[in-house]
C-alpha cells in the first residue's frame, strides 16, 4: 500500500473508530499519545545495518558530558524566559547547531534562554558551550512509573481487525503512555523551576509530554518546521474532527519554511506562520564546469535500497566517470563503517556523515538522486536536477512530478536518459524562503 493510501486509510479508520476519545483511568486522552508509532510501524519494516564501529574513547567522553550535565541541572538556580529545545544534527565552524532554530536562538540575548539539547547521542561539541544534554529527562524516563491503566488490547486488537497486524504490542504501547507521564512531570517541573515564558523546539521524536506540560502551564510554544510535511506525514496531519487541546498534543505554532507548506494539512489548534529559515533558504551558486557530482541522498530505511542501486549502477561509466557523495542522514552515522566498506572499491564513492551540509554538497554536484528527502526540494531550488528512484515513499514527492528537472527512474534506460538529459531553467522554483524577523515578532506578540 502506498503511503498517501495508508495515511488516508489510517485517519478514516481513527475517526469512524472514536480512538480520539479513548481515556486511560485519570481521564488522560491517550491515543494522540501512541498514533504516530502505530501508524510509522504499519508503514515499515526496518532493520538497521549490520556493522556499526564503537568509538569508545568518545563514548567515554559522551558519558562525562552527561554527567556533568546531570550536575548543572542541579547547581545552575538561574532563571529563564526562552526554553530552545534544540536538536543539533548539522555543522557550524565545525561544531553541531540546530539549522532549524539557530536564527531565532541568536535574536534573544544567550543568557535569557535555557537551551535544551536533544541529541545527546552526538560525539561532537556543539555550538553553544551551555546547552543542557537531555540526560535527565531519560533517566527520569527510566525510573518513572505512572499510575496510568488502560486495556490497551482493545487497541491492538482494533488495529489488528483493520490492518490484519498490529506490529506494537500491548506492552510497547503502554511504555509510549509512561514515556509521555514522565516527560509531563519533568518538564513541567523544568518549566516551573525556570520560571518559562515561551517555548521553542524542532522536534526530536515526538514530543507529546513536552507539549502538554507547556499546556498545562499556559506557556506559548512554537515548532520549527525541519522536513517534509505533507498529508503522509501523520504527526502534522489528523482527521477532520473537532479535537480540544487535550485531545491533541500540538504546540500553539508552527513556524514553517514558507509558505509552500501545510497548506493542505489539517492541524487543530495550530497556528502557521511562514517564518522561513537563513540556512534552507542559502543561495547555492549556479552549476559551473566542475560541479558534476552525483549526491545520494540516504535514511535509515532507504540505506538498503540506495545501496544495492549503487552497488548495481557503479561501474557504468555515465557514474563511474563522476565523484559520488553518499550522504547519510544524522540517524545513521554509527552506521558509516558499514558503507564504507560496501564501496571500499570505487575511489570515486565517498561516504559522508556531517563532514558536509547537503547544501555544499549540491554546490558541488549537478544530479541529487534519492527516493524521499528535504533535499530534493533544496536541489530544485538550486536549479539542480533530481533523480528519485520508484521504490518505497517516492510519491511522497507527487506534487512535483512535473517539474522538468525531475527524473522517476526505475530501470536502466530511465537513468540514462536521466543523466543524459538537460537541465531546465523553467525547473527553478521557490521552497525555502529567507528567515523573517517580522513575522516572528507578529508570531510571538513582541
Amino acid at each position: 500500500m502506498q503511503e498517501s493510501d495508508l495515511s488516508d486509510k489510517f485517519m478514516s479508520f481513527e475517526k469512524s473508530n472514536g480512538l480520539f476519545e479513548l481515556k486511560d483511568n485519570n481521564g488522560t486522552y491517550i491515543w494522540d499519545i501512541i498514533r504516530f508509532d502505530i501508524y510509522v510501524n504499519l508503514m515499515w519494516d526496518f532493520k538497521a545495518t549490520p556493522l556499526v564501529k564503537r568509538d569508545y574513547k568518545a563514548s567515554l567522553n559522551l558519558a562525562f558530558l552527561k554527567l556533568k550535565s546531570l550536575f548543572n541541572y542541579w547547581i545552575d538556580n538561574k532563571k529563564y524566559e526562552n526554553f530552545f529545545y534544540l536538536c543539533s544534527r548539522n555543522t557550524l565552524k565545525g561544531k553541531l547547531f540546530d539549522q532549524n532554530i539557530h536564527s531565532v536562538v541568536n535574536h534573544f540575548p544567550l543568557n535569557s534562554s535555557f537551551l535544551f539539547e536533544s541529541n545527546s547521542s552526538a560525539r561532537q561539541e556543539f555550538f553553544f558551550k551551555n546547552s543542557f544534554y537531555d540526560f535527565p529527562q531519560l533517566l527520569h524516563r527510566k525510573f518513572f512509573k505512572s499510575k496510568s491503566v488502560f486495556d490497551y488490547s482493545k487497541i491492538v486488537d482494533t488495529v489488528t481487525k483493520e490492518f490484519g497486524s498490529s506490529t506494537l504490542n500491548e506492552a510497547q504501547l503502554g511504555s509510549f503512555v509512561n514515556a509521555f507521564y514522565s516527560d509531563l512531570d519533568f518538564f513541567t517541573k523544568l518549566f516551573k523551576t525556570k520560571e518559562t515564558k515561551q517555548i521553542f523546539i524542532t522536534q526530536n521524536g515526538i514530543q507529546k509530554g513536552f507539549f502538554a506540560a507547556a499546556k498545562k502551564l499556559k506557556i506559548p510554544t512554537y515548532e520549527f518546521q525541519h522536513g517534509i510535511v505533507d498529508k503522509a506525514h501523520l504527526a502534522y496531519n489528523y482527521p477532520d474532527l473537532k479535537l480540544d487541546i487535550n485531545q491533541a498534543y500540538l504546540p500553539d505554532a508552527i513556524f514553517s519554511l514558507s509558505d509552500y507548506w501545510f497548506k493542505e494539512l489539517y492541524l487543530p489548534n495550530v497556528s502557521v506562520y511562514p517564518l522561513g529559515n537563513d540556512f534552507f533558504s542559502k543561495t547555492i551558486p549556479d552549476i559551473t564546469n566542475g560541479n558534476n557530482a552525483i549526491t545520494i541522498v540516504s535514511a535509515d530505511v532507504f540505506g538498503p535500497t540506495l545501496e544495492r542501486f549503487l552497488l548495481s549502477n557503479v561501474n557504468r561509466p555515465e557514474i563511474l566517470q563522476r565523484k559520488i557523495f553518499f550522504k547519510l542522514h544524522p540517524n545513521q552515522f554509527r552506521e558509516k563503517e558499514h558503507y564504507k566498506l560496501k564501496f571500499s572499491k570505487w575511489e570515486n564513492i565517498e561516504v559522508v556523515s556531517n563532514e558536509f551540509s547537503i547544501s555544499e554538497l549540491i554546490e558541488q554536484s549537478d544530479v541529487l538522486l534519492t527516493i524521499q528527502s528535504t533535499a530534493v526540494y533544496e536541489a530544485l531550488q538550486a536549479g539542480r536536477k533530481v533523480i528519485l528512484l520508484k521504490e518505497s515513499t517516492y510519491e511522497r514527492h507527487a506534487e512535483l512530478f512535473n517539474n522538468p528537472n525531475l527524473y522517476l527512474v526505475g530501470n536502466e534506460n530511465e537513468l540514462n536518459s536521466a543523466l543524459v538529459s538537460s537541465i531546465s531553467a523553467a525547473g527553478k522554483v521557490t521552497f525555502f524562503a529567507p528567515f523573517d524577523t517580522s513575522i516572528l515578532e507578529k508570531a510571538i506578540g513582541g
